[in-house]
């Protein structure tokens, strides 16, 4: 029980440096309605209560939940953390090494972030202490040398003859002979120097251990048995019972007599003082003895001691509002109460096993097959964006090579003319003026139908490179038409054409100017090539059911059906009958484009009576 014991020892070193708490808790106690600064409140509730874990371990949980309280609303961290690791005594008193656990972690972190390096040692080293209560002890000692090695840089050193007691008390197996002897005069000297009078009676304790280990049993029993006096004058509980267990403990095995004195010597001090786990330590010792001696009374006494003290624990673990399963008595124990509640005890921990077992099952193949659903969620979206991303490596591998061929077509044959022609033209002497006027006109037609095509390009290209984000804007329609139908006046003066821009002046789209003004001259150039002379080219708006609709309408041939299905299409290889088609083709292949990036629709229909009619929609906004 030495590692369980030993605890008790350090706990916030600051605060508990002579055996005059007495005087202090009063003298606290007096001055506490009178203290007016909140701050100056919290750290005098926390020394209340690490002052009085050694008298009244409730009083110590109480305390600490009021400062923690304060210090909290008050966003102050060192009484936070002084709170935390009160709180962090409280449940490893009272057995629940888990929560201990995590209050003591949490006071560390906070005694970091406000690099107090005193008590970020102290706190290691309960840490240290605990995992030594769990038997976990490579993680123990670990933590033990890292407090050791930070404790060796403080300035103020107090702290380390805690810290030098506790590691040997613990673990004198795991230190080379000669350096015990170095770390037991290093606590004495640093105890000496901060007149810590704890910290003497555990060398004391320490040395009586040393005379032990090397058989030199009475004089160890004599120094442990001197400890034990002056420990319990001081009124450092904790410090004698674990002395007076010890002593039980050596008496047990050569003088029973005394080992029963020893034990209810300190479970009377225990009782007294209200210590949980030194009655359960002591109640538990008695207990296996009188089992030993088959002295029933005694063991019907005993036993419901420790129930009681169990059923204790229970309810303040239920009334903190932790979960925490206390296991109460081993199986020998609960054998002198009655077969039958052994029986139970052993069916209901066997049931909960199953229990547990099952729910942890369960709860593991619920697991994999949430995450087995997810997965396939997760392959399913992967594959649909997979066929979209090559749906759209398709379409722009197939357009990329339609544009392709379009410049190596379209381009050729007006190219090739040209390049006849030039060769023509050489000899000028052969050709009379009527003639080379003909080739003049053909260059210029040939060459302009290649500029139309060569600029409809450039400009999809430009938006196709220009990382293009459509931002939708709110336009008039009827005078982006009037804008579009400017650089057209002279051409439809040449073939005395008339336009009817019909669109109502209310209508407002919602669109990029560029995108949709392109669309615009597109159709209105197109109109005016497949027109007939004197004809008449209408230009109509509307906007219904949440979408915008422009048709331009010329009087030409119209368009037929054929054609019409694959007019817009990248994929289709288009024919043209002559180069008025073939300029038109590729613009409206782009303007297709350009409609689909505004989140639109664009088609083409013959007239009721003639002509075609070319027209797109677009959404408005919602």
């Amino acid at each position: 029980m030495q590692k369980r014991a030993v605890f008790f020892i350090p706990l916030l070193f600051a605060a508990i440096c002579s055996y005059s708490q007495v005087k202090d808790i009063a003298k606290i106690k007096q001055a506490l309605p009178h203290i007016t600064d909140s701050v100056k409140y919290a750290d005098a509730l926390n020394r209340l209560g690490i002052l009085m874990y050694e008298s009244n371990l409730d009083n110590t949980f109480y305390y600490a939940k009021r400062a923690r309280a304060i210090s909290e609303r008050l966003k102050y961290r060192q009484g936070i953390a002084d709170a935390l690791n009160t709180l962090g005594i409280v449940y490893d008193l009272r057995g629940n090494l888990q929560l201990s656990l995590r209050y003591y972690n949490d006071a560390y972190n906070h005694y970091q972030n406000i690099h107090d390096s005193s008590n970020v040692v102290q706190t290691l080293m309960n840490i240290g202490l605990v995992f030594s209560e769990n038997n976990e002890e490579k993680k123990s000692i670990e933590i033990f040398r890292k407090a050791i090695n930070l404790g060796n840089k403080l300035k103020k050193d107090s702290i380390m003859s805690l810290v030098l007691c506790d590691y040997l008390l613990l673990y004198p197996d795991r230190i080379p002979k000669d350096s015990i002897t170095i770390y037991l005069a290093k606590a004495r000297q640093v105890a000496t120097k901060y007149k810590d009078h704890r910290s003497l009676l555990v060398t004391d304790q320490i040395q009586a251990q040393l005379y032990l280990k090397n058989k030199e049993r009475e004089k160890g029993i004599s120094l442990l048995e001197k400890t034990a006096v002056e420990g319990i004058a001081m009124d450092l509980n904790y410090l004698s019972l674990d002395i007076i267990q010890s002593l039980g403990d050596l008496y047990n095995n050569v003088d029973t007599a005394k080992a029963i004195a020893s034990y209810k010597q300190g479970l009377n001090i225990a009782d007294v003082k209200g210590y949980h786990m030194y009655q359960k330590i002591f109640g538990k010792r008695l207990y296996d003895i009188y089992i030993a001696r088959n002295n029933l009374p005694e063991v019907q006494y005993y036993g419901k001691k420790l129930l009681k003290l169990y059923d204790d624990e229970e309810q303040f673990n239920n009334t903190s509002g932790f979960d925490y399963i206390d296991y109460a008595l081993k199986d020998q124990q609960l054998e002198a109460i009655t077969i039958r509640s052994k029986n139970r005890q052993i069916l209901a921990i066997i049931l909960g096993v199953l229990f547990l077992l099952t729910v942890v099952t369960v709860l593991f193949i619920y697991r994999l097959y949430r995450l087995k659903k997810k997965h396939t969620v997760t392959l399913e979206a992967l594959n649909r964006s997979v066929l979209l991303r090559n749906e759209k490596l398709e379409i722009d591998h197939e357009f990329n090579n339609r544009l392709v061929s379009i410049l190596a077509h379209d381009f050729r044959q007006p190219i090739g003319t040209l390049k006849t022609l030039a060769a023509v033209l050489k000899d000028t002497d052969a050709l009379t003026r009527e003639e080379l006027m003909e080739l003049v006109d053909t260059m210029e037609h040939s060459s302009s139908i290649s500029l139309e095509i060569f600029e409809n390009i450039l400009q999809w290209i430009k938006q196709q490179l220009s990382g293009f984000s459509y931002e939708p804007k709110p336009l008039k329609l009827k005078e982006l038409i009037d804008e579009a139908l400017q650089p057209f006046s002279l051409i439809t003066e040449e073939y005395q054409l008339k336009f009817l821009n019909n669109v109502d002046s209310e209508i407002v789209i919602h669109a990029d100017k560029e995108l949709v003004q392109f669309i615009h001259r597109n159709f209105i150039h197109n109109a005016i090539k497949f027109s007939p002379r004197y004809s008449t080219i209408s230009i109509s708006g509307s906007a219904h059911s949440g979408e915008t609709m422009l048709c331009v309408l010329d009087e030409g041939k119209g368009i037929s059906s054929e054609k019409m299905e694959s007019i817009f299409n990248f994929k289709v290889a288009m024919h043209y009958n002559n180069e008025k088609e073939k300029g038109a083709g590729v613009a409206l292949m782009i303007c297709k484009d350009f409609i689909e990036k505004m989140s639109g629709r664009i088609w083409v229909e013959n007239g009721s009576q003639k002509g075609a009619a070319f027209c797109y929609s677009l959404p408005g906004l919602k």
